[in-house]
């Protein structure tokens, strides 16, 4: 077996290289909290690791009108960072849920998508954002909608030259109001049994502009409710048509039976927190919409 390498690149262009050349025997180092332990187990066995913590990827920034979250930015400084904190308050609950603060502080954005968990905590809000991410090779660079990013179960699209340096979202418009529910065997440091994102964005009349639900934990991947987003879209919310757009929502969900919880727990779960999370989005959204 040969020897494990080791490179902290102080230019992206060279991380770039050593992907090029070394494809999927190269592993990328961010936060490592994932990456040690399935190294530790044997799971991984890389020939070349690439540490990122030289390459100013954890910057967080206003570009126009979009957000721009660098790759290596820890769940800490997201939880942390005034932008996200003013433009993606889901993001920020479920940072604020992920773990606890040793975890958070080491362990980054970029590793939570890379390992593609259906599970995984800041996904669902994302999609709730309409986040595009940054993938960078030695042969240009692509963006694509993260929510054609995962393909399954710890699978993306990710060549294996490639490396994820960024996510971008569209600041939400005026009127928007969004959260995220989680719900795991404790009340904190928890996997998710079920997890919900929704967000709703209102127009002048009240009517839904924009309205988006995603769920993790419940299907090979985080999926969007298409069918309860779709019966939001255009009218005026009230009580029963968010209970209406709920149970539509658990028709997007394939859950299955794991040491966490059982499959039919889950599939009765999704409604009820799809309801909740978006009955707070409503609140949410009026009150941006006042004020606004």
């Amino acid at each position: 077996m040969s020897e494990m390498s080791y490179m902290a690149p102080e230019r992206l262009e060279d991380a770039l290289a050593a992907k090029a050349e070394h494809g999927a025997h190269a592993r990328v180092v961010a936060g490592a909290t994932d990456l040690i332990l399935r190294m530790r187990d044997g799971v991984l066995r890389p020939d070349l690791l690439i540490d990122l913590r030289r390459l100013a990827l954890d910057a967080i920034e206003l570009d126009g009108d979009a957000l721009r979250l660098g790759a290596y930015a820890t769940h800490g400084q997201l939880l942390a960072d005034p932008l996200v904190a003013a433009h993606l308050p889901a993001l920020r609950q479920a940072c604020s849920e992920f773990a606890g603060p040793p975890i958070r502080n080491r362990g980054t954005l970029g590793g939570n998508l890379v390992n593609a968990s259906p599970a995984a905590d800041l996904v669902p809000p994302l999609l709730a954002y309409d986040a595009c991410v940054i993938l960078d090779s030695a042969d240009g660079r692509r963006e694509l909608p993260l929510a054609a990013f995962f393909t399954g179960p710890g699978q993306t699209v990710l060549r294996p030259d490639e490396i994820l340096t960024e996510v971008r979202l569209p600041l939400p418009p005026a009127g928007t109001g969004a959260e995220f529910i989680k719900l795991g065997q404790r009340r904190s440091m928890a996997i998710s049994v079920v997890s919900v994102a929704a967000r709703l964005s209102l127009g002048a009349a009240g009517e839904v502009q924009v309205a988006r639900i995603a769920l993790g934990a419940v299907a090979p991947t985080v999926v969007r409710a298409a069918a309860a987003e779709e019966a939001l879209q255009g009218h005026a919310p009230d009580a029963g048509r968010l209970r209406a757009a709920a149970g539509l929502a658990g028709g997007a969900a394939t859950p299955i039976s794991d040491p966490r919880a059982s499959r039919e727990y889950r599939a009765r779960m999704v409604p009820v927190l799809v309801r909740r999370a978006l009955e707070a989005a409503w609140s949410a959204s009026r009150e941006a919409a006042a004020h606004g």
